[in-house]
């Protein structure tokens, strides 16, 4: 079963490094995964968006790939998680 359930998280520029998108996703991922029925959840992101990384890794992603792959259609260094729910 796969569902895509969010495609980005945007925060106003004023907002970045308060720990809102760690709390959002701490808060939300557990809930939609249950109500969804599902029991992974994958996360993409450029190498250089440390920010994205910093937010998966605070929320037990786990690192599955890092290297060259696909992101929005072109071929990009990339990180590659997964979350799996206890």
């Amino acid at each position: 079963k796969y569902v895509k359930a969010l495609k980005k998280l945007h925060f106003r520029l004023d907002r970045i490094g308060r720990g809102y998108a760690t709390e959002a996703m701490k808060a939300f991922l557990p809930v939609v995964m249950a109500n969804v029925g599902i029991d992974k959840v994958y996360g993409i992101c450029v190498s250089e968006n440390v920010a994205s990384k910093k937010v998966m890794e605070k929320c037990d992603f786990k690192k599955e790939y890092e290297g060259m792959g696909l992101y929005q259609g072109d071929n990009r260094q990339i990180v590659k998680y997964i979350y799996k729910r206890v």
